[in-house]
């Protein structure tokens, strides 16, 4: 069933009057509303009564960092509620201490565990269309209440396509529903019919949103609804090109996709620096304001009043105790415009820091060489993992792999003495996915040219003077090839591998990894060997061989040798999309499982 509560309204308007205190340092934010008053039929009156409602759906779905102690697991992933940089965990890019069965074909449907399980969650949902049955009775004027309409519908758009990439086809609901409506007991909606309606409403909330700088501080603008409208278009569009078996044509959206870029492409511009400094620091600050790249950030900061337990953590290691791969790691091209498996510059794999030298400057910004990124505060719990990577045999908190990872790692000790005030900023929206996501779409749609590859990859790579990208002259990488042809059945156009590329390499560690494997129909890359750094014993004098940690054959740390023996092995028959849970299904019967669950 969707829901089985009955609507609380006095439950939910205090609800969202709590949250609005979190929102912004306006004033006006910070008004409090005489609680011991509040009724559905005095609610619905004023601007104000709009506002405090909407509130709540900012901190639930501009999730950044999380809030408080942020040591929430999402479902159905399974990983710490900041999946803005966790999600990748279930990826190729990561290995946790404790590997997710998501993706190695041991994730099972959940029997019970309440609303939310594995999941198939519609809170959300029927808290927004509880808004939309009941804003209207305000009676305010349109150009007034159609702002805070608009982030309904941005909200509603976002919710439903998060839900339509875990499970396909779900129950399109236009209403808040009650214990006894007989809308609880739908079938799934179509997917094509559902991403029609994300699309619809969309829209309204470009047309209804206040354009960028008319806003109140920290609330939605075109922008952003543009941004997710990019995202949505590249997502489904590519979906149902390479999952043929939907028999859907993703033309319109790939066109959305380019559409929504377009907009976005002349307002906004990459941040530049030192070439060897510039791409880590972006994640690692405090305040986006007037940062030309972030069209969407969460904010934490004293006059906000709350913050979120993430740097310190981060710097520990201690969500999750994780490493980057060698499948990221070897993916990155060396400073010439080579790949690895054919660059003069390559140094070889026979330690980490050869391996670091002579490549993108974007490697050693996102995974930590030995001796870079050292705690400035040596008294941090935690702070043995920094100068070496803390592997297994060694004492603290794990990187199994061996590979740190640098990219949005703080090096404040004031902000990990906040703990749970936290005031790491976290960027939601970052305009370098626009310019990915426009080179792709183009791609798919037979338009790309030289000139789209200059004002996108390429304006990426510059910022780190790493060489273009020449169209006809793509970099050699028997390698890629290799694993492609291995584990996808066949290569794919190089033009298109290196698209890809670059969007594995700049997005790393974004949450981004795992949807663009579903989208392609790459889920077999999750069955590449999961590899660590090359060991080398004097580097790590006391670990014990057999013991603490296992080689490949040519001397790589394999993190899951005892715990995975078989390695992550991907199901293509069912595991592009989850299964819903089974109480879900006693309940409604006319609810279908997903193929093979």
């Amino acid at each position: 069933m969707l829901h089985t509560m009955k609507t609380n309204i006095k439950i939910v308007i205090l609800a969202a009057i709590s949250f609005s205190l979190l929102l912004s340092c306006k004033k006006n934010f910070l008004d409090r509303y005489p609680l011991d008053n509040i009724t559905d039929q005095n609610f619905w009156k004023t601007e104000n009564d709009l506002k405090l409602y909407v509130n709540s759906f900012y901190p639930a779905y501009i999730v950044g960092f999380g809030s408080g102690n942020a040591d929430a697991t999402t479902q159905p992933f399974g990983v710490n509620v900041s999946t803005l940089v966790y999600e990748d965990l279930i990826t190729d890019n990561a290995a946790p201490n404790t590997y997710s069965k998501v993706g190695t074909n041991e994730y099972i449907a959940y029997r019970s565990g309440g609303s939310g399980s594995g999941g198939w969650k519609f809170d959300g949902i029927k808290q927004l269309n509880f808004f939309l049955d009941n804003y209207k009775r305000a009676n305010l004027p349109a150009i007034v209440a159609n702002q805070y309409l608009g982030e309904v519908f941005f909200f509603k758009a976002w919710d439903y396509f998060d839900k339509v990439k875990l499970f396909g086809d779900v129950p399109w609901v236009e209403h808040a529903l009650e214990t006894n409506s007989p809308e609880l007991f739908n079938a799934r909606t179509p997917r094509a019919q559902v991403m029609d309606s994300i699309i619809m409403i969309l829209d309204k909330a470009i047309a209804y949103l206040p354009v960028k700088g008319k806003e109140e501080s920290n609330r939605l603008n075109k922008d952003m609804a543009q941004f997710l409208k990019s995202r949505i278009g590249l997502y489904e569009g590519t979906y149902r090109k390479y999952h043929s078996e939907l028999g859907l044509d993703g033309t319109k959206f790939l066109k959305y996709a380019v559409e929504a870029s377009e907009d976005l492409l002349p307002k906004y511009s990459l941040v530049q620096g030192d070439p060897n400094t510039v791409y880590n620091n972006l994640f690692a600050t405090e305040s986006y304001r007037g940062n030309p790249e972030v069209v969407l950030w969460r904010e934490y900061s004293a006059a906000l009043t709350y913050g979120a337990a993430f740097s310190r953590y981060f710097a520990q290691n201690q969500r999750h105790q994780f490493g980057a791969t060698r499948s990221l790691v070897d993916e990155y091209l060396c400073s010439d415009g080579l790949s690895i498996s054919t660059s003069p510059l390559f140094k070889g794999k026979g330690s980490i820091q050869t391996e670091m030298e002579n490549r993108d400057p974007r490697l050693p910004q996102t995974v930590a060489n030995f001796g870079t990124y050292n705690l400035k505060d040596k008294t941090i719990m935690g702070a043995e993992n920094a100068p070496t990577p803390n592997i297994p045999g060694l004492n603290g908190n794990k990187c199994p792999t061996g590979y740190r990872v640098a990219k949005w790692f703080y090096n404040s000790p004031a902000d990990w003495n906040r703990v749970t005030n936290g005031q790491q900023a976290a960027p939601v929206f970052r305009y370098a996915e626009i310019l990915l996501n426009y080179a792709e779409a183009k791609y798919e749609l037979g338009e790309i040219s030289q000139s789209i590859i200059d004002q996108t990859i390429n304006k990426l790579r510059n910022r780190v003077k790493m060489p273009a990208l020449i169209v006809g002259q793509e970099p050699a990488d028997p390698r890629l090839d290799g694993i492609y042809q291995t584990y996808m059945k066949g290569t794919i156009p190089v033009l298109l591998r290196e698209i890809r590329r670059e969007r594995r390499v700049e997005m790393a560690f974004e949450n981004t990894r795992w949807d663009d494997l579903m989208r392609w129909k790459a889920g077999n890359l999750m069955s590449v060997p999961i590899e660590g750094i090359k060991f080398v014993q004097s580097q790590f004098p006391t670990v014990v061989v057999n013991r603490d940690i296992y080689l490949s054959a040519e001397g790589y740390i394999l993190p899951y040798f005892k715990t995975l023996p078989a390695g992550r092995k991907f199901d293509e028959t069912k595991a592009y999309l989850f299964p819903i849970p089974t109480e879900e299904l006693i309940l409604n019967k006319n609810l279908v499982q997903n193929p093979n669950w």
